[in-house]
C-alpha cells in the first residue's frame, strides 16, 4: 500500500545555544575548547622559541601575534557565546588568523601550521562562504609576508604550498563536518520513528492488558523456566494472589472433586503449565480464601513467536455459574418427575381396577388399555429422567476422617518455595500418621492461613518449626516460628475482624486482618480449640488440638 512521505528539511546550521537557551551548548563549548587547544599550543611554542631563539621576540610582529592568541583565549572564555549571533562567534577564529599571521610574518611561515586549527573551527562549524573568506583571508597574508620580505622562488613555493594544504584540510573538514551533521539529523529522525514506535506500542501494550483485565477468565503467562510473566486481575482475585509476590501461592486450595482431598503441588495447573505441560478443559475445584467453591476449566496454550522467548498460557475458566444452572436443571427435573409420578401412578391404578370389571364394553374396554398403556410409558420416561439427575452434586454429611500429618505435608510442599525465596528454614517434626476427625479441605485452610502467616511475618534468616503430639483424646499440633512476634496488648484482639496487631502494622507485608478469625472458626467448626502465645521481637507458637480419630469410632 502506497503512502505519503514528507521531503526532509535541508540540514539547518548549529545552532550556538541550547533548546531552552539558558546555558551553553555544545557549540559554545567546543568555542572554548578549539581556542583553548591554539592557546595552549602557541603557549607551549613561545616556551620553546625562549629556550632555543629567544631572538625572535624582538620582532614586533611574532610578539603581538602573541600577545593577540592569548588575549583571544581569554576573551573565549569569558565571554558568554551562546547569547551572541553567528557573526561575533566567527570573529574569534577570523582574529585567530590575524594573529598567526603576525606570528609567522618574517619567520619564512615556520609558525603558518598553527593556521590549521581556526581553518578546521571555520570549515566545520560555518558554511562555505565562511571557509573561502577564511582561506582568502590567509592568502593574502602570504602575499603581503611574500611582498614585503622580498621571498625567492623556494619561498614562494613554500607559501604556495602552505596555502594549498590548508585548503585541502578546509574541504575535508568541512565535508566531513557536513556529513557529520546529516548523520546526526538522520539518527534525530530515526531516534524520533522509534520514539513513536515505542509510545504506540506502548499504548497497544496498554489496551491489551486492560482488555486482559476486563476479562471474567483468568489468564497467567509463564516463561520456558516456569516464571510468572504477566497475571490479569480475575486470576490474582481468584486465586488470592499478592501483586507483589506473585510467584508465592495463592491462599485458595484446589481440589480433584468436590470436597475432595486437595491436589498435590505437582499436578497443580499452574505447576503443570510451568513445566511444559498442555492440557485442555481440565476440570477441578477450587476453595477461595473467602469460603467459596468455585468450578474451574483449566487449558493451556503455547505462545510462539519470532522475537520473544517461548511462552504458555494458563487459562482458566469459572464455569461455577454455568455448573450450578446445571445442578437447578437437574433439581427441577427431579422434582418435576417426582411430583408428575404420583397422579400417574394413580391414573394407571384406576386405569386398572376398571379393567378387572367383566362387564365394560369392548369400546371402553379399548379406550381404558390406552389410558393405561400411555400412563406406563409416560412413567418410564419419567424414571429414566430420575436416574439421569440423580446423584451428581450430592454432598456427604457423615463424619469424615482426615490425616493431619499428610494435609500439613501438603500444604508445606505448597509453601516452601515462598520460605525458600524469602530464607526462612521450615523443619517438621510430626508424627507418621495423625488421624482426626474433621473435613479435609477444611483443615487445609486452616493450616495454608497459619504457615502462610508464620513465612510472611518472619524475617530472613528465621525458623519455623511443626510438631505434633498425639494422645488418646486429642491431637495437638504446634507451629513455632522465630517471626516478629505480637504485643500482649494485642492477642486478645487477634481474631476480630480486620484487626492487625501494631507490630505487623509497622512491617511492609500487606495484609487484611482476616486471617485469624477464618483459622479460629474452621478449627472450632471441626470440634477443636486454637490458642496463640507470642513474644514481641522473639515469635509465635500456634496451638491447634483437634479431637483424635480412634478405631472405635470407624465401627
Amino acid at each position: 500500500m502506497a503512502s505519503m512521505r514528507s521531503v526532509p528539511p535541508a540540514v539547518p546550521p548549529v545552532s550556538a545555544q541550547d533548546d531552552d537557551g539558558t546555558g551553553p551548548s555544545s557549540y559554545t563549548r567546543s568555542v572554548w575548547l578549539l581556542q583553548l587547544v591554539l592557546g595552549a599550543s602557541v603557549v607551549i611554542t613561545v616556551l620553546l622559541v625562549q629556550a632555543l631563539e629567544p631572538a625572535l621576540f624582538l620582532l614586533w610582529p611574532f610578539s603581538s601575534g602573541v600577545g593577540v592568541i592569548i588575549a583571544l583565549t581569554a576573551v573565549a572564555i569569558v565571554v558568554p557565546w551562546h547569547r551572541l549571533p553567528r557573526a561575533a562567534v566567527a570573529a574569534i577564529p577570523f582574529a585567530d588568523i590575524v594573529g598567526i599571521g603576525l606570528l609567522s610574518f618574517g619567520t619564512d611561515l615556520r609558525f603558518g601550521f598553527f593556521w590549521v586549527f581556526p581553518i578546521i573551527w571555520i570549515a566545520t562549524h560555518f558554511s562555505l562562504a565562511y571557509m573561502i573568506s577564511a582561506l582568502a583571508t590567509v592568502g593574502f597574508i602570504i602575499v603581503v609576508d611574500a611582498a614585503v620580505n622580498a621571498a625567492g622562488p623556494v619561498t614562494a613555493l613554500r607559501l604556495i604550498v602552505v596555502l594549498l594544504s590548508l585548503t585541502f584540510i578546509a574541504i575535508t573538514s568541512f565535508l566531513s563536518a557536513r556529513q557529520t551533521r546529516a548523520f546526526k539529523q538522520l539518527l534525530r529522525r530515526q531516534a524520533s520513528r522509534l520514539q513513536g514506535t515505542l509510545q504506540r506500542v506502548s499504548g497497544q501494550e496498554r489496551r491489551v492488558s486492560q482488555m486482559l483485565n476486563g476479562l471474567d477468565t483468568g489468564i497467567a503467562r509463564l516463561s520456558a523456566d516456569g516464571e510468572v510473566l504477566a497475571l490479569n486481575d480475575t486470576y490474582v482475585d481468584l486465586y488470592g494472589i499478592e501483586r507483589d509476590e506473585s510467584q508465592r501461592p495463592g491462599g485458595a486450595v484446589e481440589y480433584a472433586t468436590l470436597r475432595g482431598d486437595p491436589l498435590p503441588e505437582a499436578e497443580r495447573p499452574f505447576t503443570r503449565a510451568a513445566r511444559g505441560e498442555q492440557f485442555d478443559d481440565e476440570r477441578t475445584w477450587l476453595f477461595d480464601t473467602h469460603g467459596e467453591w468455585h468450578a474451574l476449566s483449566v487449558s493451556t496454550r503455547r505462545l510462539i513467536s519470532s522475537d520473544e522467548p517461548e511462552s504458555t498460557l494458563l487459562i482458566v475458566h469459572d464455569i461455577t455459574a454455568l455448573i450450578e444452572s446445571e445442578r437447578a436443571r437437574e433439581r427441577l427435573a427431579a422434582t418435576v418427575s417426582h411430583e408428575l409420578r404420583n397422579p400417574l401412578t394413580a391414573i394407571i391404578g384406576h386405569a386398572d381396577l376398571a379393567l378387572d370389571d367383566p362387564g365394560l364394553t369392548p369400546k371402553v374396554r379399548d379406550q381404558l388399555e390406552v389410558i393405561a398403556g400411555a400412563g406406563e410409558r409416560m412413567q418410564k420416561l419419567i424414571s429414566e429422567i430420575l436416574a439421569n439427575s440423580r446423584g451428581v452434586f450430592r454432598e456427604q454429611n457423615t463424619p469424615s476422617v482426615a490425616d493431619a500429618t499428610r494435609i500439613i505435608a501438603s500444604s508445606l510442599e505448597s509453601f516452601r518455595p515462598a520460605a525458600a525465596s524469602r530464607r526462612v528454614s521450615v523443619v517438621d517434626d510430626l508424627p507418621e500418621t495423625a488421624a482426626v476427625v474433621g473435613d479435609a479441605f477444611r483443615l487445609r485452610q486452616a493450616f495454608d492461613n497459619i504457615l502462610s502467616n508464620a513465612i510472611k511475618y518472619t524475617p530472613a534468616g528465621g525458623s519455623i518449626l511443626i510438631s505434633g503430639e498425639l494422645t488418646p483424646e486429642d491431637v495437638i499440633l504446634r507451629f513455632v516460628d522465630t517471626g516478629i512476634g505480637i504485643h500482649p496488648s494485642d492477642l486478645a484482639r487477634v481474631f476480630d475482624p480486620y484487626f492487625r496487631a501494631q507490630s505487623v502494622r509497622e512491617s511492609s507485608t500487606p495484609g487484611t486482618g482476616l486471617g485469624m478469625g477464618i483459622i479460629r472458626s474452621i478449627i472450632e467448626d471441626e470440634g477443636g480449640s486454637l490458642l496463640i502465645e507470642s513474644e514481641l521481637g522473639t515469635g509465635t507458637t500456634v496451638t491447634v488440638v483437634l479431637p483424635a480419630h480412634t478405631p472405635a469410632e470407624s465401627s
